[in-house]
This record gives structure tokens, sequence and C-alpha cells, in this order.
């Protein structure tokens, strides 16, 4: 490494054990979020494709085409799976986020925990998918650039925060704020 020392990507300086705020913003995260459709619609194409030409290729049209729709099904669930399961590993993150240097942590800094991922998922989903919500809930996403730990409503629900992944320890609140 060039003249970054550990404690340095650990968050401290070399004032004392003073760390920058380590919340990520809504910027670097909707690049991961870009990302991360990107890296799943070409798995997914590549997997669509792979199996409906084998079935084609060994029972005709017909099965391809019950392939494919099968095939929907289960994208539909493995991409209600992949957000919270992701978020919940040993990776803390989905891979766009995890390839851009965060992860998701609870206020203690821990990994958070399955159920905790998964109510971060539904909210998150909620706000995207459902059509008169989905107007609204874009406020809710964009208040991740305004508020002070960079949450957004899924965030605040679940009682987690996106940060570096360097980031080790509780999160720093100011005092007399926070949980």
């Amino acid at each position: 490494m060039d003249n970054t020392s550990e404690s340095q990507l650990n968050g401290s300086n070399l004032l004392g054990n003073i760390q920058p705020l380590p919340f990520k913003g809504i910027w670097i995260r909707l690049v991961a979020f870009l990302l991360d459709g990107i890296i799943l619609m070409v798995m997914t194409v590549m997997v669509f494709f792979v199996l409906t030409f084998t079935a084609s290729s060994l029972f005709g049209d017909e099965a391809a085409a019950g392939t494919f729709i099968i095939l929907i099904f289960v994208f539909i669930f493995a991409m209600l799976l992949y957000k919270p399961l992701m978020e919940a590993s040993e990776y803390q993150a989905t891979f766009g986020k995890y390839f851009l240097g965060m992860k998701l942590v609870n206020q203690k800094g821990e990994r958070i925990t399955k159920t905790a991922s998964f109510i971060r998922a539904i909210v998150f989903l909620v706000q995207i998918s459902i059509p008169f919500v989905n107007m609204i809930s874009w406020l809710a996403l964009l208040m991740i650039g305004f508020t002070e730990h960079k949450q957004g409503l899924h965030d605040i629900a679940a009682k987690t925060y996106a940060v570096s992944k360097y980031w080790q320890g509780p999160v720093p609140f100011q005092e007399g704020f926070g949980a």
C-alpha cells in the first residue's frame, strides 16, 4: 500500500483515535444499486439463455417456453432473497456495495441480523415497487442525502447504517443524540 497505514484504513488519524464520519451518501449508494442491477441482469440473461436453449434442444420449443415461465418465477424469488441474504452475510453488503467499499452495520458496528436485513429489504422493495407509494417514497430514498447519518427510510426502519467497509467499532453519534 502507498503510505496508507492500517490505522488510516480503519478510520483513525494521526491526532489520536478521532475517526471521520463513516457514513456513505446517496450518490455512491445509487451507483451501487445500478451496479447490482447490471450484475444481476447479466447473470440472469446468461442463465435464461443456457436453460431455455438446453430445454429447447432436448425437449422442443414448448419445453423452452415452459422453462422460460418457470425461470421468471425463480428470478423473482431470487431477487427477493438476494439483497437481504447478501447484506446479512459475511460480506455485509450486496455485490455493488461491496465492490464500492461499503458495508452495512447496526448501531454497535456489527454485522446486521437476517431479521434486520429482511426488514430493510421489505421497506426498500415497498418504496420502489408500489406505484402510488413509489411517487412519494422516492423522497424517503432522497432523504439519504439530507439526514445526519445518511439513512433512508429502509435504514431507519432496520436501524442500519451504510459505512466504509474499513470502518471498525460502533457508529459515532453526537453527544446527546442517537441511540
